[in-house]
């Protein structure tokens, strides 16, 4: 079947006059937004750079360097570099790019401009350990730094006359897009025509009951692969699609190896071990009060802390069977709570 490769290679010369934006383009668009684009998309939203300039300046600037960045950022310049000159891409207004990284959030987002309509894209989890923690603490908190941010961005970067509105994110940045939309204006709501969640985590019961979130469910279309892992966290619209991947385990949830034909993505079942994870998670979350969650998530990091890990690409398997044997030694969580944490922790090593 079709990859993401193919689709970039056989629709890059046509024009979206010819055959019209998509669910595959959508994705694109949540993807390019991993890339550092700072210095070549302006952060005003009365200036602009085309695709097909910011992406030549971004292979430039990072030409060196891109061998020792983490491997789905490599998988994006790639992606950025069969685009460079691509016909469907090239005129694509991109603006206000808005990127933070600190001791409380990441946060990442920009706009597209196209054919009349609007594309605002936010960034997934990157590598940094911060990102990782905004993640464990949706199910604790709402809203937290980054998605108070991306409701301030939506509002801000829609203009009086944008009239055809997109939202979208991978990861993280499904939450995010989705948060946005249901707490903006009510003149903003009407504009925004649909909102993509590409294997993103969900919401809390209090957030998910919400009239703000019913009222924007049904503009909401969320895709995950057969063995999504992020995807399955919290509680989400049960009418997502499920897509088929060419690789395995949790490498599915990088959109890049789902498969498609032409625009539409290859619809495929959930495993097992998805199923039983999105059911797992739910109930293991509902066991526990807020103060126990917050404490289980400051115990985690501090644990991460104690390990050596400040990026999210050193958390492997062997290191969180490390982090299992260091609860042990925490005395400031009662054993039940001991109990809890370890309980967590084998969860990751089984989405891992």
């Amino acid at each position: 079947m079709a990859s993401i490769k193919d689709y970039v290679k056989y629709y890059k010369d046509i024009s979206m006059d010819e055959i019209s934006f998509n669910d595959v383009d959508s994705m694109l668009f949540t993807q390019f937004v991993y890339a550092d684009f700072k210095g070549i998309i302006p952060e005003e939203k009365g200036r602009f750079i085309l695709f097909s300039d910011a992406a030549r300046l971004f292979l430039r600037k990072y030409d060196e360097n891109i061998k020792n960045c983490p491997k789905f950022i490599r998988e994006v310049y790639d992606l950025i570099y069969q685009l460079r000159d691509a016909k469907r891409y090239a005129d694509i207004k991109m603006y206000h790019y808005v990127k933070v990284v600190d001791d409380e959030k990441q946060f990442c987002g920009y706009t597209l401009r196209f054919f009349g309509k609007v594309y605002v894209a936010f960034e997934g989890t990157d590598t940094s350990l911060i990102g990782w923690k905004e993640d464990f603490m949706f199910c604790n908190t709402f809203p937290v730094p980054a998605q108070r941010m991306a409701m301030d961005y939506l509002s801000d970067t829609i203009g009086f006359f944008d009239n055809e509105v997109y939202v979208g994110g991978h990861s993280k940045g499904g939450n995010l897009a989705m948060t946005a939309a249901m707490l903006s204006s009510s003149r903003l709501r009407l504009k925004i025509r649909t909102i993509y969640n590409f294997d993103g985590p969900g919401f809390r019961v209090k957030e998910f009951g919400t009239s703000a979130y019913g009222r924007m469910a049904r503009k909401l279309k969320m895709f995950v692969p057969e063995d999504s892992t992020i995807g399955m966290l919290l509680l989400h619209t049960p009418s997502y699609q499920v897509v088929k991947s060419n690789v395995t385990g949790l490498w599915q949830h990088n959109p890049l190896s789902w498969e498609c034909f032409g625009g539409m993505f290859i619809p495929g079942t959930l495993t097992s071990r998805s199923a039983n994870l999105e059911k797992s998670n739910i109930d293991f979350i509902a066991s526990l009060d807020e103060n126990e969650r917050a404490k289980i998530i400051d115990t985690i990091f501090s644990i991460f802390d104690k390990l050596g890990i400040k990026d999210t690409s050193e958390i492997k398997i062997p290191k969180l069977n490390q982090a299992i044997s260091l609860v042990k030694e925490i005395t400031t969580l009662d054993s039940d709570s001991r109990h809890k944490l370890i309980t967590l922790l084998k969860m990751l090593i089984k989405g891992m």
